[in-house]
């Protein structure tokens, strides 16, 4: 008997010695493996962080015009995904008998799909001090009244596509954003320099750490870092010269429609168009308009049914969040031509004095072995009669570029793709580089890119089932700025620009500077936008023909295509150079339902003989350049020269650069073999051939390949062909070195941003 109880003794000291230890390991555990844990929990269970978010810089225009401002105001947000909805119906009326305003109005902000589900829904804004106290004091589970600051936009829909506008974060945003700083109901920037520049305007949030009881009452203060604002951006352009050309886009658009087409009979859709102003000597952007627009102030706090429709749903408005100065591709039509007559020249096929029979049309040689489309018309089919290159970019003569276009297909070299290489070094293909989001490349068509759509996309490119490779129609089509050539209106500006400056292609600026806000730095600038060069065009010899050409569009003595548009215009005080486009479109229209009509084009540079300023209007489906486009050009160029005397500055001339004279014994001076490659202002000049000369056997003033080569002697064209290659070696030599320049360029701009963004992030 005493055995078992010693028995039982022992394993019951053995069972108590046993709960000790595990006892007492669990405690070593949590006192010693677990102590941070375990205070991090203490510490959340008695400190308490409030993030209080910052000030959003503003935006201004090149004069300090307010653009984009902050009001404070009372919200009432509800956090609707922790609740059922019967509870926030109930929510909904009762707010809604509080605040006085219909309950459909304040669900209005459960709307707006793009927000992240489970964020608060701002319901009502603009709420003074007693609206939030009759919230406040009704301490209705899930929503929240406070003051806050609301973005307004002075400006309404003036410059609207360029500033943007802010909104609910995006599931996206919401991801990436809630780490750094924001609070779920925050407005960030959702399109234009608003989005593009989230992190200079944000600012950085404030961040105060209390301590509290267990009543949730504050006993002290642990830290507090105050919410430092966000930066202002001060935009390139100017507010009232931005108005007037949004308002002479929306007039002639409007005046478009009660034009009747020639073609379909109809009346001009003329729904959509866009317009750019720059200026010449810098690449700053004064305006850039897009039609139609929107007022920034809808897509603050949400839309309503409405507003909805009117910016998402209005076939007549089609489009009005895109940016279609940057955004929209069409093609140029006959604007395109000085490039043609560019890479004309540059090829050594133009002879820029030589006369040209324009019959109205042009006829592809037989000997050249023609099998599909062999003769192309002029638009009207009008015959000009006889004309330079001057005359021809005056006229719009197609037949002449048809015919440059023709025989630069025919050359076995590089000289083949003059076209493209111009345009391409011009800046089309590829975007500007202007600070805006979503912009498009455009496209310089050729073999390869013929194929590439062919492939990607037969319906559209290919619907016969053509053959991909690249024929004598492509290359006329391409000359004239139609077939598969696509350019975005900011193109167009800047390429003229360049035309007009003598060569300098800029990467335009439509932000000047991001200015600090903060205490220590109030005023100065953080980052500045200094002209920012891309490449410097060499022109060739006789460009100063083709800038005469454009000088003289709008001359009524010498019929131009937009002397009517410009009668009574002050041509002696502020002459334009510019030039008319009217381009076939493709396809059809969305809304009306047949083909659509053709793309007003014009693009000008002022004053022509000391040029300041370019202005590009493209207006879709709204008939002739001449008629449609260059009047509202007119006009806003008229802007233009009173912006100029409301803002007088240092004129800044560009000196077009000096010609490179080749090396040619002056025996040769004069002799065929040189025609085309000797630029005009070399000191000791060359004779060029007129019309019926031997180079020029057909009289048409453009020397055929075929026809130079039988008509030189055979020394005449060694030298030529030695001239020919040493050009070809130089021209590749630029054209890596161009290439070089802009990957550089690319890459330091790629880096300068993301030491901004990490500054901005840092800071």
């Amino acid at each position: 008997m005493d055995e078992r109880v010693r028995r039982r003794m022992a394993f019951i000291g053995i069972v108590i010695v046993g709960l000790f230890g595990a006892l007492f390991t669990r405690l070593w555990y949590l006192q010693v493996l677990e102590t941070e844990q375990f205070a991090a929990a203490a510490e959340s269970n008695q400190v308490r962080i409030i993030i209080t978010p910052p000030t959003r810089g503003r935006i201004l225009d090149r004069h300090g015009v307010v653009l984009a401002d902050n009001v404070r105001t009372g919200v009432v947000t509800y956090d609707h995904s922790r609740y059922s909805e019967q509870h926030t119906e109930a929510v909904l009326t009762e707010l809604a008998d509080l605040l006085d305003v219909p309950a459909a109005r304040l669900s209005q902000g459960f709307a707006d799909q793009r927000t992240h589900p489970l964020a608060p829904k701002v319901v009502a804004t603009g709420l003074d001090e007693d609206g939030l106290l009759r919230v406040a004091e009704r301490s209705i589970a899930g929503v929240e009244a406070r003051w806050d600051w609301v973005r307004v936009y002075p400006q309404n829909e003036v410059g609207a596509h360029i500033v943007g506008y802010v909104g609910a974060m995006s599931e996206r945003q919401h991801r990436e954003l809630i780490d750094d700083g924001y609070l779920p109901y925050e407005r960030v920037g959702r399109a234009g320099i608003e989005g593009l520049f989230e992190a200079e305007l944000h600012g950085e949030p404030g961040r105060t750490k209390l301590e509290v009881d267990r009543q949730d009452r504050v006993q002290r203060i642990l830290a507090d870092v105050p919410p430092e604002p966000g930066h202002d951006i001060v935009l390139s352009i100017d507010v009232e010269l931005q108005a007037a050309a949004e308002s002479y886009l929306r007039q002639g658009l409007i005046s478009a429609r009660k034009t009747v087409s020639e073609d379909s009979g109809f009346f001009y859709p003329a729904l959509t168009g866009a317009a750019v102003v720059m200026d010449v000597r810098n690449g700053d952007v004064l305006a850039m308009v897009s039609h139609p627009t929107y007022d920034p102030t809808w897509m603050v706090e949400g839309l309503s049914l409405a507003e909805y429709r009117s910016v998402f749903e209005n076939p007549y408005a089609p489009g009005a969040l895109n940016n279609l100065a940057v955004q929209g591709t069409y093609s140029p039509g006959s604007v395109f031509k000085p490039v043609t007559a560019l890479a004309g020249l540059d090829a050594g096929l133009i002879s820029p004095r030589a006369a040209f029979h324009d019959v109205g049309y042009y006829r592809i040689p037989d000997a050249r072995g023609c099998t599909g489309r062999c003769t192309f018309f002029n638009a009207d089919r009008a015959a000009l009669g006889t004309l330079d290159l001057s005359g021809a970019l005056t006229r719009s003569s197609d037949a002449y570029f048809y015919k440059v276009s023709d025989d630069l297909f025919w050359i076995d070299g590089p000289e083949q793709w003059a076209i493209q290489d111009m345009a391409r070094s011009l800046g089309f293909g590829s975007p500007t580089g202007v600070q805006l989001p979503f912009e498009k490349s455009g496209r310089v068509p050729d073999g390869d890119v013929k194929q590439t759509l062919f492939e990607l996309s037969p319906e559209a490119y290919n619907p016969y089932d053509e053959p991909a490779r690249w024929f004598p129609g492509d290359n006329i089509n391409t000359g004239i700025g139609q077939g598969l050539v696509a350019v975005t209106p900011m193109q167009l500006a800047n390429a003229y620009a360049t035309m007009a400056n003598g060569g300098t292609l800029f990467s335009p600026n439509i932000v000047e500077a991001v200015v600090s806000r903060r205490a220590e730095s109030f005023g100065e600038p953080v980052l500045t936008f200094e002209p920012r060069v891309l490449d410097v065009v060499d022109f060739p010899g006789g460009s100063a023909v083709v800038r005469e050409g454009l000088s003289n569009v709008t001359n009524s003595r010498l019929r131009g295509t937009a002397a009517k548009a410009f009668e009574g215009y002050d041509h002696a005080g502020y002459p334009v150079s510019g030039k008319t486009g009217t381009a076939q479109a493709q396809g059809l229209n969305a809304v009306l339902r047949r083909k659509k009509e053709d793309t007003a084009v014009f693009v000008a540079w002022a004053p022509s003989h000391d040029p300041r300023y370019a202005v590009a209007v493209v207006m879709e489906e709204a008939g002739y350049g001449g008629e449609a486009a260059a009047p509202v050009a007119r006009r806003i160029l008229e802007a233009v020269r009173a912006y100029e005397q409301r803002w007088p500055e240092p004129q800044i001339a560009f000196s077009p650069p000096q010609p490179e004279c080749p090396e040619v014994p002056e025996a040769l001076r004069g002799d065929p073999a040189f025609l085309g490659y000797v630029p005009e202002g070399c000191p000791w000049g060359i004779q060029l051939p007129r019309a019926n000369t031997p180079s020029d056997a057909d009289g048409d003033g453009i020397p055929d390949v075929d026809q130079i080569e039988g008509a030189l002697p055979a020394n005449a064209q060694r030298r030529r062909e030695a001239l020919r290659r040493n050009q070809t070696r130089r021209r590749e030599a630029l054209r890596r070195n161009q290439t070089r320049r802009r990957e550089a360029q690319r890459r330091n701009q790629t880096r300068r941003r993301g030491a901004l963004i990490r500054a901005g992030a840092g800071s």
